[in-house]
């Protein structure tokens, strides 16, 4: 099955999501790939905040000011959402092409399609809605932290005055495009890692195989997007 009849497949499926079972999942896919993320995603946004917004201040010489709303600017419309969605590829994609792959490999997926379970709307849709919710919450929190740490590091103890000025030199368009990039990434990604956990055959070096091979497509899926939205963003 390919990639795009994949997810229509899956849209296709959202009804089910008035049974507790296919919910749990989509919880569960939440909590792994949003809950369990935030932590190393906010060190990395901290770190990525801090230094961007020194070289900017410190090295190339602009305003503090100048400085912090480049880096908002950036960090909302590129950064935020693509650093979240590399971070989930090397975290949560790699385990979800694993996880379809090796239930593929032990018959688990064979047994349920002989239960007369829907493994599209059991297994695929639930992961693809959870990692989508948890990637554009996650590209949200990321922007927050890594502008914070740039106001802190041009601006001091002033970073709180700093934070207040910048709301009205940004638009409210670039948050929307920050979050709405981050669901795009994030479903993508989860497709992408469905796509290669249900193709998986042959033995249990497959398994690995499809790890590796999910988290390469997705990778190449991100940057495509992003591309895509450049040149779409530019010639409109």
């Amino acid at each position: 099955m390919g990639t795009l009849i994949l997810f229509l497949a899956s849209c296709s499926r959202l009804g089910l999501l008035l049974r507790w079972p296919v919910r749990r999942v989509v919880y569960k896919q939440i909590y792994f790939s949003g809950l369990q993320s935030i932590g190393l995603l906010l060190l990395i946004a901290l770190a990525a905040g801090g230094i961007v917004a020194g070289k900017l201040h410190y090295q190339i010489g602009q305003s503090g000011s100048a400085a912090l709303k480049l880096l908002a600017s950036l960090t909302l419309t590129e950064f935020a959402p693509l650093l979240t969605g590399l971070v989930l590829c090397a975290r949560s994609i790699s385990a979800m092409a694993s996880e379809l792959a090796l239930m593929r490999h032990q018959g688990d997926i064979t047994t349920l399609e002989m239960l007369g379970i829907d493994v599209l709307g059991y297994l695929v849709m639930p992961r693809i809605l959870g990692m989508l919710l948890a990637a554009g919450v996650l590209s949200f929190y990321f922007a927050l932290a890594a502008v914070t740490a740039g106001a802190f590091g041009v601006a001091g103890l002033g970073w709180g005055h700093a934070m207040a000025e910048l709301p009205a030199n940004l638009s409210v368009s670039m948050l929307w495009q920050c979050i709405g990039k981050g669901v795009v990434f994030g479903m993508a990604a989860a497709v992408v890692a469905c796509r290669q956990g249900l193709a998986t055959s042959g033995g249990g070096t497959e398994v690995p195989m499809a790890a590796s091979r999910a988290v390469v497509r997705a990778l190449i899926a991100l940057f495509g997007l992003d591309l895509i939205f450049i040149l779409v963003g530019h010639y409109l």
